[in-house]
């Protein structure tokens, strides 16, 4: 599918920063294939499959968040005058008790919320997998992928709970044999390495308040394997 903008002001933000007043931009199966000044070129015009009028508009490449807890959509509001440790503290009992089906609703809804604001790429650091929760992770996949954004989920992990020193309950932890398990699982199953992929996984421990040493070396050994 072939779609053409045209007739709006472009910030294309490459290393010349080239603008345009006037200008088009044609994307074409999930590509870009043409920028420049004025209206598309006549061949393009005539194959494309939608033509946009972006007069009065901006056109710039879309934007990038590097770090989000998308499932935290849903507790949004929650212990909003805690400090961050107090803020954990009050919610990780909150959070034992979520699902796919919360986790997916709740991924939608901020996914949704970055794409309307022009985000078009997120990563997402998804540390929390309830025992009865389901394929929490999966449901991020699936959110992002009705939403049509590009997205770097993280199958992150805790496994220091409080009667090891951690901050986290026990029962909000998981072993570590188990989480390298469904690390390699969704890497297999999620990870797409082509380029233009709208896909990637990535493996992200939570912290050192909440994972073992050895975990962390672990983690790091099989992200380089992977």
């Amino acid at each position: 599918m072939r779609t053409v903008v045209q007739g709006c002001s472009v910030a294309t933000v490459d290393a010349r920063m080239t603008e345009h007043a006037n200008g088009h931009v044609v994307v074409e199966g999930g590509r870009i294939v043409a920028v420049g000044a004025g209206t598309a070129d006549t061949a393009l015009l005539e194959g494309a499959d939608r033509v946009v009028d972006g007069q009065g508009c901006l056109l710039t490449p879309g934007l990038v968040n590097t770090h989000h807890h998308l499932y935290q959509w849903a507790t949004r509001g929650f212990a909003q005058d805690d400090n961050l440790f107090g803020w954990l503290t009050t919610l990780y009992p909150v959070w034992e008790g979520l699902d796919e089906d919360v986790v997916g609703a709740a991924a939608a809804a901020a996914l949704g919320w970055l794409a309307r604001t022009g985000c078009t790429s997120t990563s997402d650091h998804h540390y929390v997998f309830p025992h009865d929760g389901g394929d929490v992770l999966g449901a991020t996949v699936e959110a992002a992928r009705r939403v049509g954004l590009r997205f770097h989920p993280t199958r992150g992990s805790m496994d220091l709970g409080s009667s090891q020193g951690g901050l986290p309950p026990d029962s909000m932890v998981e072993g570590e044999e188990n989480i390298l398990i469904d690390m390699r699982r969704v890497i297999e199953e999620f990870h797409d390495d082509a380029r233009h992929s709208m896909l990637r996984i990535v493996i992200a421990p939570c912290s050192p308040f909440t994972v073992s040493q050895n975990l962390m070396r672990e983690a790091a050994a099989l992200a380089r394997r992977a």
